[in-house]
C-alpha cells in the first residue's frame, strides 16, 4: 500500500529527526503541511532535510519552494483547486515549468469528489473515518458508495483521517490507491512499525 506521510501540526523537536528516520525506511511521499508558518520557517525546515530527500517532498502552499529546491511537488490550496481560469493557467503554468512536478489537493466530503472534473497527479480524501463523514465505512454499503465514487474518479484517490491499522482491509475494498498518515505516526512512539505495517499491506 502506498503510504503519504503528513508532518505534525504541532511543535515537535524530534520531527526531523523522525522523518530522516522514515526516510531511510523507504517513505517516498512527505506532505510538508505547516499551515502557521511563514515561507521562511518552511524554507528553513527543507533545507534541513538532506537534498538526496527533496524528490519526495510535497509542499503545501508556499509554491515557490518547490521549484527553488527542485521538490516532488505542491499541494494546492482550496481556493486554488476549483476549475476556475486562473487556477487552470496556474497549474499548466506550473507543469510547463516542471513536467514531473506532481500537483495534489484535497476533498473534504465525496461529494466534492464525485463533482471534481480537474485531473489531478493524485488527491487526498479527507475525514474518511472521522464524525463528519455521512456513510459507514465498517459496512457493505458503505464501502460500496466509497468504491463506486473512487472508480468514477478520474484521480488516485488517498484514504486521510481516522486512519487506523484495523481499517486497512475496508481501505483496500474501498479502492484507495494509499493511505495518508499523519496523527497516527505522530502519537505513537513506534512510528517506524506503523509505516511499515501499512507500507506492506
Amino acid at each position: 500500500m502506498d503510504v503519504i506521510l503528513v508532518t505534525s501540526s504541532e511543535e515537535s523537536n524530534s520531527e526531523l529527526t523522525r522523518v530522516l528516520e522514515l526516510f531511510k525506511q523507504g517513505l517516498s511521499v512527505l506532505h510538508l503541511r505547516k499551515p502557521k508558518w511563514k515561507s521562511a520557517q518552511v524554507e528553513s525546515l527543507i533545507e534541513s532535510i538532506p537534498e538526496e530527500y527533496h524528490k519526495r517532498i510535497v509542499v503545501h502552499g508556499h509554491y515557490h519552494l518547490a521549484f527553488k529546491y527542485n521538490l516532488k511537488g505542491v499541494h494546492l490550496r482550496r481556493k486554488h483547486r476549483s476549475s476556475k481560469m486562473r487556477n487552470k493557467f496556474r497549474r499548466l503554468w506550473f507543469k510547463l515549468k516542471r513536467p514531473s512536478l506532481t500537483i495534489s489537493c484535497t476533498f473534504h466530503s465525496l461529494q466534492s469528489l464525485k463533482e471534481n472534473a480537474t485531473q489531478f497527479d493524485y488527491v487526498l480524501l479527507s475525514s474518511v473515518f472521522g464524525e463528519a463523514s455521512h456513510y459507514s465505512a465498517e459496512d457493505s454499503s458503505g464501502v460500496n458508495l466509497l468504491k463506486n465514487i473512487i472508480l468514477g474518479s478520474s484521480n488516485r484517490v488517498f484514504a486521510y483521517g481516522g486512519i487506523t491499522e484495523d481499517r486497512i482491509p475496508v481501505i483496500k475494498a474501498a479502492g484507495f490507491s494509499g493511505v495518508v498518515l499523519s496523527g497516527l505516526i505522530w502519537k505513537h512512539d513506534n512510528d517506524t512499525n506503523v509505516f511499515e505495517l501499512f507500507a506492506a499491506a
